[in-house]
């Protein structure tokens, strides 16, 4: 029987509905729900979509999640396993040391190294970070080829895809690309399955293996959080075109000092 092993890269993330606050001049953390990063959530669905179509070709498929971050990160690769994810590794990032993308991708190259994937599935960008560059770096690390937004995945075998990617003004590229390969994956790519109550319980049971966080060097350090300026408030001038007009020079050469 013909074996693949597919990785998914996982991130831990604040929910974007999230209200950050600071203390200390840091982020507060007891204020904030976090949840498995969105465009994840794509690569999760379409790493079981692959492992269910090769199934009935008689492929045996098992898939990784592949985490860093700290001991509460554990839940998004608890939801992984939910839906279909089979096991789980966390890089304990206890202190936040792995802060940048050369160092994520050093610590997630000595992982995917081990496990050997034959392909390796994320999201096209953390929405906390936003750098869109881990993916990259690490299929540089790793000497695979890769292709990013990915907006359709056709699996050929255990050794060869076809995907889509978009680019800008709604053209689309289309590639060949044989395994091992690393894609990232774009919103509509797919929408992740909902989990069933029984798939909840036996989440719980799929193995979690932690590890250490590699020795990585980082090249820059956060000396400083600080929030947006609170925008000011608006207000309404009534009255006719004529009224308004003379109320709104009258506010911004008397309230604004601008004229």
């Amino acid at each position: 029987m013909s074996q693949m092993k597919i990785g998914v890269l996982i991130k831990h993330v604040p929910d974007t509905n999230t209200r950050i606050q600071l203390k200390d001049g840091k982020i507060d953390e007891t204020a904030i729900k976090y949840v498995m990063n969105p465009y994840d959530e794509f690569a999760v669905e379409e790493a079981v979509k692959t492992k269910e179509k090769l199934g009935t070709q008689g492929v045996k498929v098992e898939i990784v999640g592949v985490c860093l971050g700290p001991k509460e990160a554990s839940k998004s690769l608890r939801d992984a396993f939910a839906v279909g994810v089979d096991r789980g590794i966390l890089i304990l990032d206890i202190e936040r040391k792995a802060a940048d993308p050369l160092a994520v991708s050093s610590a997630l190259a000595q992982v995917c190294r081990d496990e050997n994937f034959n392909l390796i599935l994320a999201g096209k960008q953390a929405v906390d970070t936003d750098s869109h560059a881990v993916a990259q770096m690490l299929a540089a690390r790793l000497k695979m080829p890769y292709v990013s937004v990915v907006s359709k995945v056709e699996i050929q075998g255990v050794d060869k895809l076809k995907v889509e990617r978009d680019v800008e003004g709604g053209v689309k590229e289309i590639y060949e690309i044989r395994l091992p390969a690393l894609l990232t994956a774009n919103k509509g790519l797919n929408k992740m399955r909902l989990a069933s109550l029984s798939n909840i319980r036996k989440a719980s049971q799929k193995e979690l293996k932690e590890v250490a966080l590699p020795e990585v060097k980082t090249g820059y350090r956060v000396t400083a959080w600080s929030l947006p300026a609170e925008r000011g408030a608006v207000k309404i001038i009534e009255g006719s075109p004529a009224e308004q007009a003379q109320k709104l020079v009258q506010a911004l050469r008397e309230e604004a000092k601008v004229i």
